[in-house]
């Protein structure tokens, strides 16, 4: 019997040909944008062929789901301490050290009791002690002080980097925008890592923060405009000093207008809607919530939604009972909704405004997401949020219907009642609203 061999696969020859452009030809050289232009029809067909695999159901079946309880950036940085460790690399060259003074400063500023290392080139080490910035400096090589007479990295220089036992930091920052020395950063021993983007196993796995490459675009393609070296350096200072200091009051208070919300009793809003139908739970799964949270706390529940929501909203409440419910979808005018929330004592709501209208008022929050947005991107940011999210190999997707999704949604169905009442539970117990802790069954 004749063996025929499979087709080529273009992704396999295409990432083979961009491996040996980034070993032939560095970022930004002329070699490397005339191989750039030679391969760019292959690239074009390697894109042709991902977007076909993507919209193609795989026969696999369905991927598996998980719920998780979504800890992003934001809230594992509050894990750094109030005198944090902080490395700094800045191993390039006297103008690199110049240009990136800007941001050493705003660094310094940002975090005043933490206790500064910074490495870098022995030419740049005597300015660098003279700023009285640091706490440490320490001196590594990696280039040569003339940029012409570098011949590239080589194995004894990771060795002798390694021998530096720079371990125990909370924070690590490269301060080069070219990737060369991201693998360098990996090797700290770090809580947590920022830097300019590098390829996943030469230490772009490693970052926490990761900007992109500002300076190699293509306008003409729509890629941006590159960035001035001194700017783009602050603005990844500016990156890691908005994620791990503590945050001002929010500029969402400001939409507050301080009036009361004329409600007795403590209350709950439930926000049945979203601006994607994709995102939204089933009715009957907000229901039982509903039923749960009238069964072991005192208070009152209101729903909020616009015109879309006004059916969901009408079934739910009729499965209520009345003098306990308020129905504010589409009668509730959008102006009133911030004081609203800002006096709820807790905010149960998707992927939507209101819910990160709640969060950055500090309410309370329980924020149920699915897979279609980057769970990274998209989570609501507040000091009070809890966020229960499906995990999904095909996230993000970013579609708007469940038509369009040919799985059925399971990021969504696989988030059930009881992983939003544990959530909800949380939240109220530390309230002190909850009277009675017995198990519920989900209605």
């Amino acid at each position: 019997m004749t063996m025929s061999n499979p087709p080529p696969d273009p992704i396999l020859i295409g990432n083979a040909v961009l491996a040996i452009k980034a070993r032939l030809a560095p970022q930004g050289s002329l070699r490397e944008k005339a191989i750039r232009l030679l391969t760019r029809p292959l690239v074009r067909r390697m894109l042709r062929h991902r977007a076909d695999v993507v919209t193609t159901v795989p026969d696999a079946g369905t991927p598996q789901p998980t719920v998780v309880r979504w800890h992003g950036l934001q809230e594992r940085a509050g894990d750094l301490p109030r005198q944090p460790r902080i490395l700094i690399l800045k191993l390039d060259h006297i103008g690199d050290f110049i240009v990136g003074m800007p941001a050493i400063a705003h660094l310094r500023a940002a975090f005043p009791d933490a206790r500064l290392t910074l490495v870098c080139a022995s030419w740049n080490r005597p300015w660098a002690e003279r700023t009285g910035w640091f706490e440490q400096v320490v001196q590594f090589n990696l280039f040569t002080q003339r940029n012409a007479d570098w011949g590239g990295t080589t194995p004894e220089q990771f060795s002798e980097f390694a021998a530096l036992d720079l371990a125990g930091f909370d924070l690590a920052i490269d301060l080069r925008h070219d990737p060369d020395t991201r693998p360098l950063l990996a090797m700290v021993g770090a809580s947590f890592r920022a830097g300019f983007c590098a390829p996943y196993d030469q230490g772009g796995s490693a970052l926490d923060i990761a900007l992109p490459d500002v300076e190699h675009v293509e306008p003409e393609k729509g890629t941006g405009q590159p960035l001035h070296a001194e700017t783009r350096l602050l603005l990844l200072a500016m990156a890691v000093s908005a994620t791990f200091t503590p945050a001002p009051p929010h500029p969402a208070l400001r939409l507050l207008t301080g009036g009361s919300s004329g409600r007795p009793r403590p209350y709950v809003i439930l926000a049945p809607g979203a601006g994607s139908p994709i995102r939204v739970w089933p009715e009957d799964r907000l229901a039982a919530i509903a039923h749960r949270l009238l069964e072991v706390t005192a208070v009152d529940l209101v729903l909020t939604g616009g015109p879309a929501e006004a059916d969901s909203a009408a079934q739910i409440a009729a499965a209520l009972p009345a003098e306990r419910i308020v129905n504010l979808c589409a009668t509730l005018p959008l102006a009133d909704l911030p004081d609203l929330i800002r006096a709820c004592s807790l905010y149960v709501g998707y992927d939507t405004g209101t819910t990160h209208l709640a969060a950055a008022l500090g309410v309370p929050t329980v924020a149920l997401l699915t897979g279609v947005p980057n769970l990274d991107v998209w989570y609501p940011l507040g000091r009070h949020v809890r966020v229960v999210a499906g995990r999904i190999a095909c996230s993000p997707c970013y579609l708007r219907t469940a038509s369009q999704c040919p799985y059925g949604v399971p990021c969504l169905t696989a988030i059930g009642v009881d992983d939003i009442w544990a959530a909800c539970a949380e939240a109220l117990g530390e309230a002190g609203l909850l009277h009675n802790t017995r198990q519920t069954t989900p209605v």
